[in-house]
């Protein structure tokens, strides 16, 4: 679990955050390592529904780094955010960067 932390893993901790915050990615963009670091992306798509008001957007922006909406106020249509996640399958020796979808 500490891996992020850790020597090697600082690097692609270092890709995701900016002034102590995590990075807000678009559509196109992703983290920028150096080639020696390269490392695979999985993608995956996550699609969140509920009723009104229970804490779906609030969720997408705790995860995502961004401030928590204070007041509810209703989505409209569908808001998609793009969260980079590095880890180290224990399976594995080489990391991987999740790239989650929040469809919300």
């Amino acid at each position: 679990p500490g891996w992020l932390l850790s020597p090697p893993g600082r690097p692609y901790l270092d890709s995701i955050v900016h002034k102590g915050r995590r990075r807000v990615f678009g559509l196109l963009e992703r983290p920028a390592l150096p080639p020696a670091l390269a490392v695979p992306t999985v993608s995956y798509k996550l699609f969140l529904a509920g009723r009104s008001g229970v804490g779906k957007t609030a969720l997408v922006a705790s995860l995502a780094g961004t401030p928590v909406p204070p007041t509810h106020h209703e989505t409209l249509g569908i808001e998609a955010t793009t969260v980079y996640w590095p880890a180290k399958p224990r399976a594995s020796a080489r990391p991987v960067l999740f790239q989650l979808h929040f469809w919300d």
